[in-house]
């Protein structure tokens, strides 16, 4: 693999960790499910590991709730085939829609890649570690 290659598949998955944001600060589930793989699996510190369809009713009951907004700054993309392994820090606040205290929550995310048969990267596997900031 050259290292256009690389690069060019570098910026597609900082692309779509800026779509990510985007679709989550608008509450667009269906811009998500376009970004992860039908056997996405999300890891966190506080719950059992969730699939898709746990995912898409777990967001949009929180999009019910809260605002959301969240920064995310790559550290470490590594790309080997179909797969890419990417480290960043991400931010989130979390404004309640009713009004009160914005929660913010900060920390490491490991998020695995995988490139589909229609070229374009998808998340596969995602480890949060976010806690409150």
């Amino acid at each position: 693999m050259s290292q256009q290659t690389i690069e060019q598949d570098e910026q597609q998955i900082r692309a779509l960790i800026d779509a990510w944001c985007e679709a989550s600060a608008a509450g667009d589930i269906t811009a998500q499910l376009h970004l992860m793989t039908p056997d996405v699996i999300f890891l966190t510190s506080a719950r059992a590991p969730m699939r898709r369809d746990e995912f898409i009713a777990g967001f949009r009951a929180m999009m019910e709730l809260v605002r959301l907004e969240c920064r995310s700054r790559v550290q470490e993309i590594t790309v080997s085939g179909d797969l890419a392994v990417c480290w960043n820090l991400l931010e989130v606040s979390l404004t309640p829609i009713e009004g009160g205290q914005v929660r913010k929550h900060a920390g490491n995310v490991l998020t695995a890649f995988r490139r589909g048969s229609d070229g374009q990267w998808r998340i596969w596997r995602d480890a949060n570690l976010l806690i409150p900031a």
